[in-house]
């Protein structure tokens, strides 16, 4: 007993190891101003490594990965605490636990609705986060398929896309909150005319964000989780 316990911690801290490294590597690679290729790696970390797990790893490889580039307050606020609510997301989803996925956006979509800002952006701009909300349940009621002995592809991939989008626009949804209701963009841009330019900017590509977290769960995701099931190598999520 104590042999196979060992033998799980093992592992456990191996998967962390690897994951906060390409954590690192990949925050380091800017996708374009807002965003790094890091959070690519959010779903499956969830997934894999469960809550307690996932959000040290996110936490760890955001941290040290802006560390080393001597990246700005506003990076390490945003990015430490955007990439840890999509992996805690994804871990959540996977659990089943959609009631508190669904508080967590509906708290952060109230709030910005409520806010001035909410209502003078254009709603275009938020559209990824109200579909993402829309879909937490049935990303939820699929995550079962991750866990389940009878093998169903369709139903596996289809799983993991969901969850990917979800959790991958809850990174986009807390930046959002950080911005507008939390009202850091009073120091960083002052304005409501910046605000509104970087907002837009920011929108527009969260949306080809959503494009490359459905292709990447498609081609990277789904062959990768399905291997560590078939091959039992190792036994998600690991908290």
């Amino acid at each position: 007993m104590y042999g196979l316990k060992a033998l799980a911690e093992s592992k456990s801290v191996a998967a962390v190891a690897v994951f906060a490294a390409l954590h690192v590597v990949l925050d380091s690679m800017p996708v374009y101003v807002f965003r790094e290729w890091g959070m690519y790696l959010e779903p499956l970390e969830g997934i894999i490594l469960g809550p307690t797990l996932g959000i040290l790893t996110a936490v760890i490889g955001a941290s040290v990965s802006r560390a080393v580039i001597g990246a700005s307050a506003f990076s390490f606020i945003y990015g430490v605490t955007g990439e840890s609510v999509g992996v805690l997301i994804a871990s959540l989803l996977v659990k089943g636990r959609w009631r508190i996925v669904a508080a967590i956006y509906a708290f952060m979509l109230g709030a910005y609705f409520i806010h001035p800002y909410g209502l003078r952006l254009p709603l275009w701009t938020i559209m990824d986060c109200l579909a993402a909300f829309v879909l937490i349940y049935p990303a939820a009621l699929l995550s079962k398929q991750l866990l389940k002995k009878d093998e169903d592809v369709k139903g596996f991939t289809l799983a993991i896309m969901l969850i990917s989008f979800v959790s991958t626009v809850a990174h986009s949804l807390t930046m959002i909150f950080i911005l507008v209701p939390a009202g850091t963009y009073a120091v960083e841009f002052g304005t409501f005319e910046a605000v509104y330019y970087a907002f837009v900017i920011g929108a527009a590509g969260s949306y080809f964000e959503d494009a490359i977290v459905i292709a990447v769960s498609l081609l990277v995701y789904s062959p990768v989780l399905l291997f560590l099931r078939r091959s039992r190598t190792l036994r998600f999520p690991l908290s």
